[in-house]
C-alpha cells in the first residue's frame, strides 16, 4: 500500500509539473502570438529555464525546450538586452524592436498572456459544468451526500418506509437536530437541541441551522459546521441519541415540497460520539445548460479572486492558502481518480494564474502594464537604471516567496 501511495504522489508530481508548465507555456504563447501582430522580432519561444536541451529553428523564431520545466519566456528583440546565443548575428531593424513598437500595441500583447489563462480556466469550468449539469463537493449548496450506511441515511430512510423510498439523496434537508444521553440515575437528558418544535415554548433552541417554518433550505456548510462546533457536547457521555428533523425539497430552488412543509421528525437513535454523521458536500444541480454555462463565469471569477485573498494574506504571515510546485502535486494525488475534478482543479490553476500576472508588482505582467501605462502618459520612457533595479528587487522577493512556500508544502 505504501508503495502505491508513494508512486501516486511521485505521478503527481511530476503531472502537477506538467500542468503549471503547460500553463505557463499556454500564457507565454499569447505574448507570442500578439507580439507576432505587432510585427515584434522574437528571437525565441522558450518552454522551461537553464540549458537547452534542444530546439526547433524557425525561419525567424526558435522554439527551445529547455532544462528546468519551471517556466518560459519570449524573447523578444530589445536595445537594451543582448540576443541569445547562437542569434548575435541577427540584423533586426528599428521598427521590429520591443523599444520602437507603439506603446498601444504594447499594451495587448502584455495582456494576452494573461488572458490566454482567462481563456483556459473559462473553457474547462464552463465545459465541464455544462457537461456534468452539476459542480460536485459544493459546500454553498443545500443539502447532502448521505452514505447511506450512516446514522442520518438510516435515520431518514426508516421514517420514509411508508414511501417504499430505499435511497436518500441530497433533496433531503436536515432541517434540525436534537442529542440526548443518559447522565445519573438513568435520567435522560438534552444535550443540544435545535428542534424545538415538540418542546416547550419557553424553551429556546440552540444554534439553529433553520427556522421550522421556513420553507428554504440553508447551505450544507452552514449544515455541517452546525454539527461539528456542537458534537463535542457528547464527550464522555452515556447511551447517547440522535434525533433529526428533515424535510425534502425541490433540487433545483430548495424550497421545500408540498408534504413536507412542516418537515418529519426521525425516531432517537443510538450514535457513538466518535462515529460520522454520514453527509458529505452535495452537488449543485444546474437546470438547463446555459445555467452551467453562465456558472462556469461565476467560478471563474471565483477562483481568480481566490488568489488575491490568498496573496493577501501573506502580510498578515498567512501562506496555507498558497502553493508551490509541491503543494500542487499533493493536491494533483487526491484528484487523479476523477478526471471532472482533476480538470477543475486545471481550470483553478489557471484562473489564479490569470490574476496573479494582473498584480501591480514586478516583474510580473501587471507592473510591466503600469509601467507601460506610465510612459504613454508621460511619453518617454522610465530610466533603466530605475527599470533594473525594480525588476531585480521583485523577482528575488518572489524567489524567497517561492522558496518559503516549497518549504511550507514539504513541512505540510
Amino acid at each position: 500500500m505504501n508503495e502505491v501511495s508513494s508512486g501516486i504522489v511521485v505521478l503527481a508530481f511530476f503531472i502537477g509539473i506538467v500542468i503549471m508548465l503547460l500553463l505557463i507555456t499556454i500564457h507565454e504563447l499569447g505574448h507570442l502570438i500578439l507580439a507576432k501582430v505587432a510585427k515584434a522580432y522574437v528571437y525565441e519561444f522558450s518552454i522551461g529555464f537553464g540549458p537547452r536541451l534542444f530546439v526547433i529553428k524557425g525561419k525567424e523564431t526558435w522554439i527551445s525546450i529547455r532544462a528546468f520545466p519551471l517556466g518560459g519566456y519570449c524573447s523578444i528583440a530589445s536595445d537594451k538586452s543582448d540576443p541569445p546565443k547562437d542569434r548575435e548575428d541577427i540584423v533586426v531593424p528599428d521598427e521590429r524592436k520591443l523599444d520602437y513598437i507603439a506603446r498601444w500595441k504594447k499594451m495587448f500583447f502584455i495582456l494576452a498572456g494573461p488572458a490566454m489563462n482567462l481563456f483556459v480556466a473559462l473553457l474547462l469550468f464552463t465545459t465541464i459544468f455544462a457537461a456534468v449539469g452539476a459542480k460536485k463537493n459544493d459546500m454553498t449548496y443545500f443539502g447532502a451526500i448521505y452514505d447511506q450506511n450512516k446514522i442520518a441515511a438510516q435515520a431518514i430512510l426508516e421514517t420514509e418506509t411508508e414511501n417504499n423510498i430505499n435511497y436518500i439523496g441530497q433533496e433531503y434537508i436536515i432541517w434540525g437536530w436534537r442529542m440526548t444521553a443518559t447522565e445519573e440515575e438513568s435520567k435522560e437528558v438534552i444535550l443540544f437541541d435545535n428542534i424545538c418544535s415538540d418542546l416547550e415554548s419557553t424553551r429556546e433552541c440552540n444554534a439553529k441551522i433553520n427556522e421550522i417554518d421556513n420553507q428554504k433550505a440553508v447551505s450544507y456548510k452552514k449544515t455541517v459546521y452546525n454539527f461539528i462546533d456542537n458534537l463535542p457536547l457528547s464527550k464522555d457521555k452515556e447511551n447517547v441519541k440522535i434525533q433529526f428533523m428533515y424535510k425534502k425539497v425541490d433540487p433545483y430552488s430548495g424550497v421545500a415540497l408540498k408534504n413536507y412543509e412542516q418537515g418529519k421528525l426521525t425516531q432517537l437513535k443510538y450514535f457513538e460520539p466518535a462515529s460520522s454523521i454520514g453527509i458529505s458536500a452535495p452537488s449543485r444541480i444546474y437546470k438547463t445548460t446555459a445555467q452551467a454555462y453562465g456558472a462556469g463565469w461565476g467560478e471563474t471569477f471565483k477562483a481568480s479572486i481566490s488568489i488575491l485573498e490568498a496573496f493577501g494574506n501573506i502580510f498578515t504571515g498567512k501562506f496555507s492558502n498558497l502553493v508551490g510546485p509541491v503543494g500542487v502535486a499533493k493536491q494533483t494525488a487526491t484528484l487523479l481518480s476523477s478526471p471532472e475534478q482533476f480538470f477543475i482543479y486545471v481550470a483553478t490553476i489557471s484562473a489564479n494564474l490569470f490574476i496573479l500576472n494582473l498584480i501591480f508588482i514586478p516583474p510580473l505582467d501587471g507592473y510591466r502594464l503600469l509601467e507601460n501605462f506610465i510612459e504613454m502618459v508621460i511619453r518617454k520612457e522610465l530610466p533603466t537604471k530605475y527599470k533594473v533595479i525594480v525588476n531585480a528587487t521583485g523577482a528575488i522577493l518572489f524567489l524567497i516567496l517561492f522558496i518559503m512556500i516549497t518549504i511550507k508544502d514539504f513541512i505540510v
